[in-house]
């Protein structure tokens, strides 16, 4: 029985790891966006977006590269930052402001727009559920793959002793 809530362990232990995304500010009107999963793997591959707040046009838009990091010109507008790693890997930070600042009337057109949220972000909630049943279904296979080996096993030992 240790056995089996072990193998339950290990199998929930690597089967989580999340995406991360440090956004650092360059202090040159520049950012740079670095993103990795917490098994410590790079996100190379992933896509960056730059949505804007105001309208929610994307401003920007670019793969990570090999390294897993992106050096991108601040926009003069609001706007968000989206590391979209696939289907329930995806993560939306508010973006840094310029040196400058954003002007003043671009802030309050976001408070009007700014229940706007990226469409991946409104995704990600749909594969979480999907997900989460698919491992819950397998752990169920899992755990009645087991029974059926456990008396199959009792019945040819059972025979053995006989003979």
């Amino acid at each position: 029985m240790k056995k089996i809530f072990v193998f339950i362990f290990l199998s929930i232990s690597l089967y989580a790891h999340n995406l991360i995304m440090n956004v650092m500010d360059n202090g040159d009107n520049t950012i740079t966006v670095v993103g990795e999963f917490s098994t410590g793997e790079d996100a190379a591959g992933a896509m960056i977006r730059l949505e804007s707040l105001v309208n929610g046009e994307v401003l920007y838009k670019e793969r990570l590269p090999q390294e897993s990091e992106l050096t991108i010109s601040i926009p003069k507008e609001p706007y968000q930052i989206v590391l979209d790693g696939g289907p329930g890997h995806t993560i939306v930070k508010d973006g840094i402001a310029p040196i400058e600042g954003f002007k003043e009337e671009l802030k309050e057109k976001v408070n009007e727009v700014n229940s706007k949220l990226s469409i991946a972000q409104n995704t990600n909630n749909e594969w979480d559920l999907i997900t989460i049943l698919f491992f819950i279904l397998c752990l169920i296979l899992f755990g009645l793959a087991i029974y059926f080996s456990n008396k199959n096993t009792n019945k040819i030992l059972e025979e053995i002793k006989r003979a």
